[in-house]
């Protein structure tokens, strides 16, 4: 593990923060770059600090950030090696990066497809590459996948995808394979990355407003017995760097899920959330439509607190769709490569509602929308 020097992108962001985070507290962080959307060093660290402050790295670590340790600007904008020769001593690159918005957003497609591509086609001309861990979604299965996803069987053709996310990182994944022969190339798909065991929200509340607004309502568009892979963020760190530093993979492509056994049906989700709220009421949800949920509009800010009604009923119908695909993520060759089971989102739900206690769901749901 010594011989490595990483790059790492993302880190300002919500998974990619967390692998900085954990990178920080080892040794080998001086042997890490990170590139940075900044103009400066001096800007991108502001941005670095403000990110891992996120995770309770403490000031101590913190200190150790270095200028020397930046690259300044974005997977379209990387820098040739010969302006920058640190590039040359790269091994390993890990590729958080990515727009991951549930939204219209206008640089989902250019950013996840064609500067992913452009970034790629930069790092296949590193003379000491061993390893380029691309991060993608479970969830480039779409509307329809089978009640359990195996990796090889998507990407897809045909696929119905519920977001331009979704479709984006499927299409990067088969152009990668396609134009990058001979690239060292692990293509890891984390399922829906929901907290941190430890610190709840407190680093981003993403995707967690859906099952906060579903037990607000103590209702549910799918079935009740239904379950949903969700996995932690720090799991999904841990599962990324534990591929990253495996010295072999027997395969090309991973999941980071829970799996059968780790995955959380509604029932148990709802009856967490009545054991951390501390309610005397059963945590049993009532299966409705979404023309019942819709009926409610007007009671949205009494049941959800201040928001825009609209938008939220258009998030509760996403999440609905998501939450109804009663789907799970085969983990079996990520377990085979060493790595323990993921704790199950039902046994960590109690510290993410202690974090979001503050915060309403309109701005939890801002982070998936931008």
């Amino acid at each position: 593990m010594s011989h490595h020097r990483i790059l790492l992108t993302g880190a300002t962001g919500f998974l990619g923060g967390t692998v900085a985070a954990k990178l920080l507290r080892e040794e080998r962080w001086d042997h890490v770059l990170l590139l940075v959307r900044a103009p400066t060093p001096a800007d991108a660290l502001v941005r670095l600090r403000k990110s891992l402050e996120r995770f309770e790295v403490g000031e101590k670590l913190l200190k150790k950030l270095s200028s020397g340790q930046i690259i300044c600007g974005g997977l379209d904008t990387l820098p040739e090696q010969k302006d920058d020769p640190r590039l040359a001593r790269v091994t390993h690159v890990v590729n958080c990066a990515a727009v991951t918005s549930f939204g219209q957003n206008p640089n989902t497609y250019p950013t996840n497809v064609e500067h992913t591509l452009d970034f790629a086609r930069k790092v296949k001309a590193f003379p000491r590459l061993e390893r380029f861990i691309q991060v993608s979604t479970a969830m480039i299965c779409g509307s329809a996948p089978p009640r359990v996803v195996a990796e090889d069987s998507y990407p897809a053709a045909g696929v119905h995808h519920l977001v331009g996310y979704t479709g984006s990182k499927a299409k990067a994944e088969a152009l990668l394979r396609k134009e990058l022969a001979g690239f060292p190339l692990v293509i890891v798909r984390p399922s829906i990355i929901v907290g941190h065991t430890r610190l709840g929200c407190k680093p981003s509340g993403s995707i967690f407003w859906g099952f906060r607004m579903a037990d607000a309502q103590r209702m549910v568009t799918c079935d009740v017995d239904g379950v949903v892979d969700v996995i932690p963020v720090d799991y999904a760190a841990k599962a990324l760097m534990h591929l990253m530093d495996a010295e072999e993979l027997a395969h090309p492509t991973y999941h980071i899920s829970a799996g059968r056994d780790s995955s959380s049906s509604f029932r148990e989700i709802g009856h967490a959330f009545a054991r951390a709220l501390g309610e005397n009421r059963p945590g049993d949800y009532r299966r409705v439509t979404y023309r019942d949920v819709a009926a409610l509009q007007d009671q949205f800010t009494e049941i959800f607190g201040p928001g825009n009604k609209r938008a939220m009923l258009a998030a509760a119908r996403l999440y609905g769709a998501f939450a109804g695909l009663n789907t799970v993520f085969d983990n079996q060759r990520l377990l085979a490569e060493g790595l323990e089971p993921p704790p199950r989102f039902a046994d960590y739900l109690g510290v993410c509602v202690q974090t979001s206690r503050n915060i309403t769901i309109a701005q939890q749901m801002a982070v998936d929308f931008e």
